[in-house]
């Protein structure tokens, strides 16, 4: 009966233990796929659309200003029915991006959030239990890790 109980406690111990490493996976996931959203909605509604990314979350809005001003705030609706579409990150996680603004225009590409082709790809590090990075290509868009 003991060995039960200390097997049972022992698995649950390590469920918690780890917890964070999951987490950080997660949003790394959901951060991806809502990129992926945010590109091809562009296309889909031939309209410039942005990922804010911000401390502790993300959002998506479609861009003001004939599309050179990112974010705007019109929020676009996230697949849920929740605008603007907001991913937000577990405790102890973080963003790193070379800008805090990500805009596609109407073909899928990336582009700077002032509308400007940018230099190169952009690269996305999500750590916190690990670290994870995701790029996206500036002449289609393409996001991947």
């Amino acid at each position: 009966m003991m060995i039960s109980i200390i097997g049972i406690v022992s698995v649950y111990a390590a469920s918690r233990i780890g917890g964070g490493y999951a987490n950080t996976a997660k949003y790394y996931q959901q951060l991806m796929a809502q990129i992926t959203y945010a590109r091809k909605t562009a296309i889909a509604q031939r309209l410039p659309v942005c990922v804010h990314i911000a401390a502790g979350q993300s959002n998506v809005y479609y861009a003001g200003g004939g599309g050179t001003t990112c974010p705007a705030s019109s929020g676009v609706m996230s697949p849920s029915g929740q605008a603007p579409f907001n991913v937000t990150a577990a405790s102890g996680t973080s963003v790193t991006a070379g800008t805090g603004n990500i805009m596609f225009d109407a073909t899928g590409r990336y582009l700077t959030s002032a509308g400007a082709t940018p230099g190169g790809p952009l690269t996305v590090t999500v750590s916190g239990e690990g670290t994870y990075n995701l790029t996206i290509e500036p002449e289609t868009g393409y996001v991947h890790p």
